[in-house]
């Protein structure tokens, strides 16, 4: 889809004796964070130089400095700039026109660290044993994230515990869905999971965009009744009520205190049964039939925190500071977008070549992260024969492609 992204940002750093420019700080650390290598930080700059893809030496020591000053919010706005050109032409995937998006949340361990504790409270691991309990450091990440197209439009990383003494906030996952919906609009449709119904959250999101949300038993008491499996209506619009604790602060904000829902009732081909909630009340937009597929679809967000964890090894820092923890989770969201981005075309391909009797083919993102693993530095910074290395990339890309599986739970 695209062979480079031109970095223009605003966050640029001083003059060191190491770089004279920013867009080399950038790439030096986006290719030592996807190779994440057990070897020492100084070793891995002495295999870029080894490898020609320097051309000189650089000490752990200057690659340090020059990395402090460069502000975690850079790739925060390159995140934001991958978002804008992936969208621009208007070509992506939608399902019945809405961009389908869906919102989940994470926890993610960090290193223990004075200067990240600080920035993040730790709470105590607790053991049934005293002595083997120990001091962790969490934080609770939200994405928002374009199911059908693998695009981020927004992260966050935010604290997880509350200290009255430092006055550090802990922030729950309603509280960062609402965040995110800065990035949505009319056109989008939002999917979660059942940890996510709330009124105020439903009130919210049906005031700028459309919702689609899996409840537990307790979370309407008008919708209890579609839990039974033979409960007489398995589509029914209901009103529910806003709690009287929060009706002054919604009027205040211009949101209604009632509102109608749409409730509906899937059966898992398990016996499981699931009730989902939404604000499209017409059955012609939102047919009945369409809910086991749209529950399904959520899988995807499921399947790229896997992505960020295990195939870019997040919770793997490159550095014990809040700053470098801010850089690497930020820097990962926007690689990747990235990869999304460079395979967008394969997978079109791809998909276009699958018959009647087989599965549609995307590409293996163990075989997308290893192609750009190893041409990262050249990518974001040399630009050597760039077309060259993207064809050489897409032809990567397209072997050994995996099936697309839609049977997911």
């Amino acid at each position: 889809m695209i062979h480079t992204i031109e970095f223009k940002i605003k966050h640029r750093i001083k003059q060191s004796d190491f770089t004279r420019d920013i867009k080399l700080t950038f790439a030096i650390m986006m290719s030592l964070m996807i190779k994440k290598s057990s070897k020492s930080s100084q070793n891995s700059l002495n295999d870029m130089t080894l490898n020609g893809d320097l051309g000189y030496t650089v000490t752990n020591s200057a690659y340090t400095q020059a990395r402090a000053k460069l502000n975690y919010t850079a790739f925060i706005e390159m995140k934001d700039k991958s978002v804008e050109m992936f969208y621009e032409d208007g070509e992506y995937n939608r399902y019945k026109n809405f961009r389908l998006l869906a919102v989940d949340g994470s926890i993610v361990v960090l290193p223990n660290s004075d200067d990240i504790k600080k920035e993040f409270n730790p709470t105590i691991a607790k053991c049934q044993r005293e002595d083997f309990s120990k001091e962790v450091v969490q934080v609770r990440v939200s994405t928002l994230y374009d199911v059908m197209n693998n695009m981020a439009l927004d992260a966050m990383i935010r604290n997880k515990v509350a200290n009255k003494e430092n006055s550090l906030v802990a922030y729950d996952e309603r509280a960062l869905a609402i965040e995110h919906l800065s990035w949505c609009s009319k056109e989008d449709l939002v999917l979660f999971d059942r940890g996510y119904p709330s009124y105020e959250l439903f009130a919210r999101y049906a005031h700028k965009t459309n919702f689609f949300c899996r409840i537990k038993r307790t979370s309407f008491a008008k919708a209890k009744s579609l839990f039974a499996p033979h409960c007489e209506h398995k589509d029914i619009i209901l009103e529910i009520n806003a709690p009287k604790q929060l009706r002054d602060a919604l009027r205040k904000d211009g949101l209604p205190v009632k509102m109608k829902v749409r409730f509906v009732q899937v059966i898992l081909e398990n016996g499981t049964v699931e009730v989902l909630a939404t604000n499209i009340l017409d059955n012609k937009t939102l047919q009945t039939s369409d809910f086991m597929e749209l529950y399904a679809r959520r899988w995807g967000i499921e399947t790229y925190y896997d992505v960020l964890k295990n195939r870019l090894s997040l919770e793997n820092f490159t550095g014990l500071s809040a700053l470098a923890v801010k850089q690497d989770f930020y820097a990962t969201i926007f690689l990747a977008n990235y990869e999304a981005m460079l395979v967008y075309d394969t997978n079109l391909e791809l998909q276009e070549k699958a018959s009647d009797n087989t599965y549609a083919q995307q590409v293996n993102k163990a075989q997308s992260f290893n192609a750009i693993k190893h041409k990262a530095f050249d990518i974001f910074y040399s630009n050597k024969s760039l077309p060259k290395q993207m064809k050489l990339l897409e032809k990567l890309f397209a072997i050994n492609p995996v099936p697309i599986r839609s049977d997911r739970p």
